[in-house]
């Protein structure tokens, strides 16, 4: 079976690769630090790498040359991401957000699900959100939308998987707190371990999952973050907010 893990050099993304690498898939890993890829790939002949931005240009392009390269792909993880804390509205924090977040993953997004279904193929998309998709974040307003886009965006994939007649699965996972370089010097609350929560999305990936909470507190914390009452959410969540900006 072919997996390609977007965004592979850090972070979850490296860590699924080297779960998948070492239970034998052939494996396809992008990401901008091509050291980094070819750290990874040591001497394996089963992993393939293709170095880009997802942002660029020609990222589909340089997609399609991989999946060309592995003589196809199966599953593809989209764990590319860019999130700050942005009380300030930093501008570039946010047009950033927007670039990797949706651009990036709507050009993965699309190409695969064309790629599939063009072709006839079976296929398996599954994108690493977020938590802080589930409500608006006045604390990361650009990366709580975009999180909440592409939740929103795989649903609309999934109904029209159903009217081309695609056999394509969709898996949205929503971590919450990850302890990676991410929010590496930051104190959250509830962090959970980089190991444990790739070992979650190869689960729900395996078990076609449509959505995925990980884990433990963070699944009811979920379910109150959809039922607190608006007005609730912004004055009183806003001012448990304030600590962490």
């Amino acid at each position: 079976m072919n997996i390609i893990i977007i965004g592979a050099t850090s972070g979850i993304g490296r860590r699924l690769s080297e779960i998948y690498i070492q239970q034998g898939y052939r494996v396809g890993i992008t990401g901008r630090r091509g050291e980094l890829l070819n750290e990874i790939k040591g001497n394996n002949e089963n992993v393939f790498t293709r170095e880009y931005d997802v942002t660029s240009k020609d990222a589909d392009k340089e997609l399609l040359t991989l999946i060309e390269e592995m003589k196809g792909v199966d599953i593809c993880i989209y764990s590319s991401g860019f999130g700050k804390s942005n009380p300030k509205l930093d501008l570039t924090i946010g047009t950033t957000e927007v670039e990797v977040n949706v651009k990036g993953f709507v050009t993965h997004a699309s190409t695969l699900f064309n790629y599939w279904s063009n072709n006839n193929k079976k296929g398996h998309l599954t994108v690493i959100s977020s938590i802080a998709g589930v409500r608006e974040l006045g604390i990361a307003p650009g990366y709580s939308a975009t999180k909440h886009f592409q939740s929103f965006y795989m649903e609309a994939l999934r109904q029209l998987a159903s009217m081309r007649g695609a056999d394509i699965s969709f898996t949205t996972i929503k971590p919450g707190f990850v302890n990676t370089d991410f929010i590496s010097g930051k104190k959250y609350p509830y962090t959970l371990p980089k190991e444990a929560v790739a070992q979650k999305i190869v689960k729900a990936t395996e078990r076609k999952k449509k959505n995925c909470v990980i884990y433990g507190i963070w699944r009811p914390i979920a379910i109150l973050m959809k039922i607190v009452p608006s007005p609730l959410w912004r004055k009183g969540v806003g001012n448990i907010l304030k600590r962490y900006s």
